[in-house]
């Protein structure tokens, strides 16, 4: 084919396990499911970092966050790392996003060549916090658990479906009138279903009643707490307000699923402008999300977190002329810009960390690498790091016990087996790729609290003189509809 035209369709905070398309038939998403049924669906996909902005880096440019720098919700990543959307540019694509993405800085655009609307959330360094006052008890962070409470989830309207209906206007105009003359790459990046619970009432009608498992909790769960997971609980304050009640547990997962299948739904109207226009049979279309969301599980909630319902995420490409298959080899988000690249015929003048998903689209085995998480930022801050090869997970939080998984036999992540004598070499191994291997421990762990103090006087200037970087929409409206 042509150099293909390709649609690519995020969304925000999207675990797999409470979707249909994979394998979880708890949220019905009928346009994904016939997507996998037609593509690809990578099985085993992760995050490179189980938050918002430090994730989004590493899917535009291919790289480690800690190789971008970018570490929290208020970390930029330097504008001369090349992205898919320069490459692209470059090889003659019209680059366009939709929806968030969640830049944080000046560069507000990293190679695309215009946005539709604005992000919904802000531009500035703002959203970097220091680590809780250990002297103070009642001291969090973010008051989440509210939106994970009964009383606050069901039928409603909120900001984030005032944005998604905007994304999705803009990105059907565009399909409309895409160019003729040379191939596009569209992004779409919807908010949902990222909490607020708040659902269109149709789509809470079809999901209020539904009977959806919760979490298996053991009697001794708390004790398997690691360092990790305890910082996450004091900062969201689950250590004081009940999340873990069936009442809270069965509504957030029914808000979940039915902002999940709002999503979907967004995507098959997408899917329909590409046929009606006669682009679906050159155009490859991608779904996936920046991350996933606990839900509820071990009795957490949010992101952050490197256990596989925080970690994991849905990744289908429907690449024409390719068959049907499920690829279980674990992959990353990082892997999509050099796959983006090679389907455009591309040469990568930075090498990026991904490694291309060709191979699968092909109908090749993909090769067994390390798959690599991390996350360093707010709530913890230190370097932590998940890895996972074949059916071994290890997870890492610097100068604190590791814990170590067989997802095979463990797929829970109850059992830690490290310091087990019968596995040192696996552990040691996954331990070396961590502490031996690139990434320099002692470094990341100075940086982050290095530019915290830096960024706070940004902060503070900032916002004394009133300046921002959020994008501006630019719009000439005596130039739209019928002016002749």
């Amino acid at each position: 084919m042509n150099k293909p035209n390709i649609l690519l369709v995020m969304a925000d905070q999207m675990t797999p396990f409470m979707l249909e398309a994979c394998g979880h038939p708890l949220a019905r998403t009928r346009h994904m499911s016939a997507l996998a049924e037609r593509g690809i669906s990578f099985t085993n996909a992760y995050t490179p970092s189980p938050i918002c902005v430090p994730a989004r880096s590493c899917f535009m440019t291919g790289l480690y966050t800690s190789t971008t720098d970018c570490y929290d919700n208020g970390d930029p990543y330097h504008s001369f790392i090349p992205t898919f959307a320069h490459y692209l540019t470059n090889a003659g694509y019209e680059t366009v996003l939709a929806g968030k993405m969640h830049f944080i800085g000046a560069d507000q655009l990293h190679g695309f060549k215009r946005r539709l609307n604005t992000d919904i959330y802000p531009s500035g360094f703002i959203w970097s916090y220091p680590l809780l006052d250990e002297n103070d008890p009642e001291a969090m962070a973010f008051d989440f658990a509210p939106q994970y409470q009964a009383q606050n989830i069901g039928a409603g309207w909120s900001t984030e479906l005032q944005y998604d209906e905007e994304t999705q206007y803009r990105s059907l105009e565009y399909l409309r009138y895409a160019p003729a003359d040379r191939p596009f790459m569209l992004t779409v990046s919807f908010t949902n279903p990222h909490p607020p619970y708040q659902v269109p009432r149709k789509y809470w009608e079809m999901y209020k009643d539904a009977d959806l498992p919760l979490p298996h909790y053991p009697a001794d769960m708390d004790e398997k707490y690691s360092d990790f997971d305890r910082a996450f609980i004091r900062w969201y304050g689950l250590d004081r307000k009940d999340i873990r009640a069936p009442e809270h547990l069965i509504a957030m997962r029914r808000g979940f699923a039915a902002l999940a299948h709002y999503v979907d739904d967004k995507l098959g109207e997408l899917l329909d402008v590409l046929d009606e226009q006669g682009l679906r049979d050159n155009t490859i279309v991608i779904v996936t999300s920046d991350h996933g969301e606990m839900l509820g599980e071990k009795g957490l909630i949010q992101k952050r977190s490197l256990y596989e319902w925080s970690a994991r995420i849905p990744l289908i490409v429907d690449y024409p002329d390719t068959g049907r298959a499920k690829v279980d080899t674990p992959v990353s988000l990082i892997d999509l810009p050099p796959t983006l690249l090679d389907i455009a015929g591309i040469e990568q003048v930075r090498p990026m960390e991904g490694r291309s998903l060709m191979p699968a689209l092909r109908g090749e085995a993909l090769e067994v690498v390390p798959v690599i998480s991390e996350y360093h930022g707010e709530g913890i801050m230190r370097p932590s790091f998940m890895v996972r090869k074949g059916p071994w997970k290890y997870i890492y939080c610097h100068r604190s016990a590791p814990q170590l998984f067989n997802l095979e036999t463990d797929p829970g992540e109850w059992d830690n087996r490290a310091g087990d004598p019968a596995i040192a070499a696996i552990e040691a191994e996954l331990n070396g790729i961590v502490t031996k291997g690139q990434f320099d421990l002692d470094f990341i762990e100075k940086d982050i609290w290095d530019r915290l103090a830096q960024k706070q006087v940004v902060n503070q200037a900032m916002a004394l003189n009133g300046t921002a970087w959020d994008y501006e929409v630019k719009a000439n409206a005596a130039q739209q509809y019928l002016r002749k």
